[in-house]
Formats: structure tokens, C-alpha cells, sequence
């Protein structure tokens, strides 16, 4: 008797429940549609949506266990406003213990996440110090290299002087030669 009830049910079910496969994508298709263009209404982009999401789920999961892949988050926009709509199936409430554990867990995890952040932060410092350090370095062996050559200039007009003063002197010494003859 509890078979034909069963049965009975299920038939009765069937024509309620839709059970095309091709219906169900169609479904999928136009809830992604519909949640794009909602986005684009609203301005809300997909990777923020996302973020949203896994923020919401992270929050909710440290007081109640819930079904995450049931988790729905919609943003409507109506004619002066924005709502937000959640679906979120809840598997049970956890204990107290249960949520201090959670609040402890997702503290070590904030902490590693500072941590590779400062982590990340220092070396882009260090990369940055370093392009800094190697421009002014470039501009030290610039300045260097201009006072190289300042000096070869100077050098080069001392030996020319040198040159023109030794020229003079025996020039000065044929004079005296000369007039020493006459």
C-alpha cells in the first residue's frame, strides 16, 4: 500500500517538476543573462559580485554551516534604488565552540594574509630602491664621466699652454741668441 502512495506521489510530482535537461540550461542561460544586465544596470562588476559573494559566505560560514553551492546573491536594481537579494540554505547553527574556533581560524588566516601582503610590499620596496638606486648610480657615473672628460679638457689646454709656453721660451731663447750675435 505504501508503494502505490509512493508511486502515486512521484507521478503526481512529475508533472509539477520539470525534468527537461535542455529547460534547465535554458534556465542557467537566462539567470546568467539577467545578472549580467542587472550588473550593467547597476554597475556592480562580475569580480566584485564574486568578492561579495565569497566575503558574505566566509562571514555567514563562521556562524552556521550552509550549503554554498545553493548560495544566491542577486542585485536588482528598481526604479530609485538597489536591493539586495540573498539565498542562503542553512545546514545547522553552530555551537559556541564552533564559532570561537572559526573566529580564531579566520584570524590566523587575516594574519597570514598581512603577512604576505607586507611580505610583498617589502620586496616592491626593495625592486623599487633598487630601480632608484641604479638611476642614481647612472647619474653618478654620468656626473663622473663628465668630470672625466672636464678634466681631459683641462689636461689637454694644460699641455697645450705647456706646449705654447715651451714654444715661447725658445722663442724668447733664439731671441736672446740673436741679439747675443748681433
Amino acid at each position: 500500500m505504501r508503494d502505490i502512495f509512493s508511486d502515486l506521489y512521484n507521478k503526481v510530482l512529475s508533472f509539477f517538476v520539470n525534468q527537461n535537461p535542455h529547460d534547465e540550461t535554458k534556465a542557467v542561460a537566462m539567470s546568467r543573462l539577467k545578472t549580467v544586465l542587472m550588473q550593467d544596470r547597476v554597475g556592480f562588476s562580475e569580480r566584485a559580485m564574486q568578492m561579495l559573494k565569497e566575503e558574505l559566505v566566509a562571514t555567514i560560514s563562521k556562524y552556521m554551516e550552509i550549503d554554498e553551492e545553493k548560495f544566491d546573491l542577486e542585485i536588482n536594481a528598481l526604479e530609485e534604488s538597489t536591493v539586495l537579494n540573498l539565498a542562503i540554505p542553512v545546514t545547522r547553527a553552530k555551537t559556541d565552540e564552533e564559532i570561537d574556533e572559526a573566529i580564531k581560524e579566520q584570524a590566523i588566516k587575516t594574519q597570514a594574509k598581512a603577512q604576505e601582503i607586507v611580505e610583498e610590499l617589502e620586496e616592491l620596496i626593495k625592486e623599487r630602491a633598487a630601480v632608484l638606486a641604479g638611476v642614481s648610480e647612472e647619474a653618478k657615473e654620468e656626473e663622473l664621466a663628465q668630470a672625466d672628460e672636464e678634466i681631459s679638457e683641462t689636461e689637454e689646454e694644460m699641455q697645450e699652454t705647456e706646449e705654447s709656453k715651451e714654444e715661447k721660451e725658445e722663442t724668447n731663447s733664439d731671441k736672446k741668441t740673436k741679439v747675443k750675435e748681433n
